[in-house]
This record gives structure tokens, sequence and C-alpha cells, in this order.
């Protein structure tokens, strides 16, 4: 399943899935609404994203209403989630797919979104983009190389497209594989296991990265997947940024080399995730991977035909 290419003139639905919006996240907006405005993009504002139920944008009831609005308005393109936080994990088993499925859409976004990426991928088979959320597009520290990415993955055609960091360290191995890309926040991937929305490996480039975590608690969450069995049923792995996590990002690499294997392709310091630049990763889609060259290339088409299940 894929989707109308963005063009400008098109409308974006704009939500809050999961955390609430803070005074902090607010500053970013005008930043945000001039850059979609310089790509011709028109938005509109989901309910959630002035809605707060304490921590959450919203209570589950007033997040799954607008989800579900979103997509049925016929007007809106693309839904970009405004922020992460916490909150998906508490709705995915309760959206309705078959409505999904029947008004598709793009989806972008990452952190706690990674449990409605992967839902959709799982429940509908719908591809979405490990991208940039509101805020991010609206932060001070954005990047160039990170906005042209975001107009690149959004509004260009993306089948043949290679992504590779604009800095490379040292290959982990010179191995390639090919599978669907799945994965994101490693934190939402381990809370996710032994759940109906456990995300499957078997012959899947597996895509991982995280924030504000201590060295301890990404060893504990990278020995779940160990001992779930999961790190040796992935065709590759691609470890994005390990943002603020411990005090020494040397600690981290020795825990990668400890944990991945080394007889599939494994790609460290990717740039997604957490911080800039950020490199929008499709979902869903089947890519290619070179370790020695630290590229992704991306196999299949997100932009022809919009088609539904109905």
């Amino acid at each position: 399943m894929v989707f109308p290419l963005l063009k400008a003139g098109d409308k974006l639905g704009i939500l809050c899935p999961s955390s609430a919006m803070t005074p902090g996240n607010l500053t970013r907006v005008p930043a945000m609404e001039a850059y979609l405005k310089s790509l011709g993009l028109d938005f509109v504002y989901g309910k959630t994203t002035t809605l707060q139920a304490g921590y959450l944008a919203g209570t589950d009831e007033e997040r799954i209403k607008d989800i579900h609005e979103l997509f049925l308005d016929p007007q809106i393109k693309a839904i970009l989630c405004l922020k992460g936080g916490y909150g998906l994990t508490r709705i995915i088993d309760r959206l309705d797919y078959t409505l999904i499925a029947c008004h598709p859409k793009l989806v972008i976004g990452f952190s706690d979104v990674t449990a409605l990426l992967y839902a959709l991928y799982q429940k509908v088979g719908l591809p979405s983009l490990h991208g940039q959320v509101g805020i991010f597009l609206g932060s001070p520290k954005q990047d160039e190389f990170s906005k042209k990415n975001f107009q690149e993955m959004t509004m260009n055609y993306v089948k043949g497209k290679v992504l590779q960091s604009p800095t490379l360290g040292e290959p982990f191995n010179d191995l390639k594989g090919e599978g669907v890309l799945i994965g994101g926040n490693l934190s939402l991937i381990t809370a996710l296991l032994g759940t109906p929305f456990e995300m499957d490996f078997k012959e899947k480039i597996v895509f991982i990265e995280e924030v504000n975590e201590e060295g301890y608690r990404i060893d504990r969450m990278l020995s779940s997947l160990r001992l779930a069995g999961k790190l040796k049923e992935a065709n590759g792995f691609v470890l994005g940024h390990f943002t603020d996590c411990g005090t020494d990002k040397t600690k981290i690499d020795h825990l990668i080399e400890e944990y991945f294997p080394k007889d599939i392709p494994v790609i460290t310091h990717f740039a997604s995730g957490h911080e800039f630049p950020f490199l929008n990763l499709p979902i869903g889609l089947k890519v290619g991977m070179d370790a020695k060259k630290q590229t992704i290339t991306i196999l299949e088409e997100l932009y022809e035909k919009s088609e539904s299940f109905c």
C-alpha cells in the first residue's frame, strides 16, 4: 500500500497521540509552521494538540477519536505527530484498524510513535515514516541536512534512494542484507515484548534508537531482546542515535559490540533518533543495507497510488 506524493497545497493533520504539549514545546510551533509553509504545505491541528489529561494529550478516548477523525478527513493527505512522549501503548489495541485500512494515510513520527507505526504495519500492512515530529521540525537545533531530508522523504519518490549519515564511523562489519524495515525506540520495542503487538524481527532489518537512558538500562533492554531470541532472528540491525544515554558513549558502543551478532550486517551511529542530523526512515518497506558502506537503500516505493482494503 502506497500513498499519493505530497505536493504544495496539500494539507497535513497534526495531532498529539501521546503526551501533552508543554510551554517549552509550544515555543517551537511557529518555526515548525514556517517550515511547513516554506514547503507549500497547509495544515490543520487535531483537538489533542490543545488537550491535557495529566501527562497525556487528552484522555485515551479523546486521543483515539482524534486519530480516527484525521484518518477519516478526505482533505488531509498525511498525519504529522506533533510530539511523542508516552501514551500510545495505552490505545493501540483500541484503534479501529478497519477504518484506517479504508482511509489510509502516511503517518510521520518517532519516539513513542514507534508503537503506532508498528501497529499500522502489523494490523493493516500500512507503511509509515520514522520521521521528525513537529517539535523537531521547529527545533532551534534543526539543521539544513535534516530539513532537506524531510522534504525529500515526503515530497519526492523514494524507491532507489540511498540513505547515509553525513559523518561515518568505523564499520561494525562488512556484510549486506535485505528485509522489511521495522523498529524505532528501544524502550517501546522492549515494552511490546509478550504483547499482541510484539515486533516480529524475523527476516527484518531492525532500526533501534534511544534517549535519556542510563547504560545499565540499555544493557537490560538489550538483554531482554537477547533472552527473547530476537537478536538472532533479524536480517540486519541499524542502530541510530543513543542520545544522552549514559555518561560515556563508548560504553554504549561496548554494549553494542557485546550484544549484536557478528554474522549479520549491523550499522552503528546511523543519524536517526533524538538529535540532529535526522534521517527519516520508511517503516514497513523493503530496504537493503550495506554495513561496510553504512548505507540503507530503499527498495520499494512509498508514493504512487493510494488504495484501501475496503
